[in-house]
């Protein structure tokens, strides 16, 4: 069967091109490189001061001197030295034309005997790498306000519990002191009456608040006593430690320790006691 195609024996000093033509992705390694645009370099100094300051200096510097118009052109700024206070700073500037950038390039430059590596943009790119950081840095204080708002109420919340637990601690106490209180004043009722039965504990109080009414400002009284209707202080005086003249009172001959009296008070005139 005859298949249409001349078949021959290749020589191995036959000169042919074997090389597809046809087969495609195949592209010719001699083609030349893409060419770059020229850059121009120069050296800007920025007078003594922060760094930021004189990196501000050197871009104005920079944009003022540009070859041509700074519309037309793209600026590159690097520090030649390092920052030291008091010292001014060498700056490389390098320029491009804008119109010859159409995607990212670096281009290697001489200033000032150093060699750097410089890279420019489109403007286009830079402004849509602005707006990237702009959103990042928009979402970013988003997420820092959520945080701070969630935070801030998470400690208001804790601070109102707090508050609030103290409150209710303070009333709590307040409420165990009222009662500790009226157990004590009615343990004391029970033992005055368990142990004279027939006084009412309102003779034993009225007492009580006669002393303490009718004391005289001056006397040091170190103890009150009360028994079957009489009343007796111990006072660091030895005159009478009452102002008050509408109760007897009577002091002993001998002083119970040194400097203290026992004075006795009887109960007011028509007193009905049992």
């Amino acid at each position: 069967m005859r298949l249409g195609v001349d078949l021959r024996l290749v020589d191995e000093d036959d000169d042919l091109d074997l090389r597809l033509p046809f087969v495609s992705g195949v592209e010719d390694d001699d083609r030349e490189p893409a060419r770059q645009p020229p850059v121009f370099a120069r050296l800007v100094q920025a007078p003594p001061g922060l760094p930021w300051e004189q990196s501000k200096a050197a871009l104005l510097e920079a944009r003022h001197s540009a070859p041509l118009p700074i519309a037309e052109m793209l600026v590159r700024l690097k520090r030649l030295t390092p920052w030291r206070s008091g010292e001014p700073g060498k700056f490389a500037a390098g320029y491009v034309r804008a119109a010859e950038v159409s995607d990212r390039i670096t281009c290697a430059v001489d200033v000032d005997g150093q060699t750097l590596q410089l890279t420019f943009e489109p403007a286009d790119a830079l402004a849509r790498r602005a707006r990237r950081s702009l959103f990042v840095a928009a979402a970013s204080a988003g997420v820092v306000t959520t945080l701070f708002v969630a935070v801030t109420a998470a400690l208001l919340a804790r601070s109102q519990a707090e508050d609030r637990l103290a409150f209710l601690e303070n009333q709590a106490t307040s409420k165990l002191r009222r009662a500790e209180a009226a157990q004590a004043a009615w343990r004391q009722s029970s033992a005055l009456l368990a142990a004279r039965p027939g006084y009412r504990v309102e003779t034993v109080t009225a007492d009580l608040a006669w002393a303490m009414s009718a004391r005289d400002p001056d006397a040091r009284i170190e103890a009150w006593r009360w028994d079957r209707g009489l009343s007796a202080v111990e006072a660091r005086t030895d005159t009478s430690p009452f102002k008050s003249t509408d109760r007897s009172v009577r002091r002993v001959d001998r002083p119970l320790r040194r400097g203290v009296w026992l004075w006795g008070v009887e109960p007011p005139p028509g007193r009905d006691e049992p």
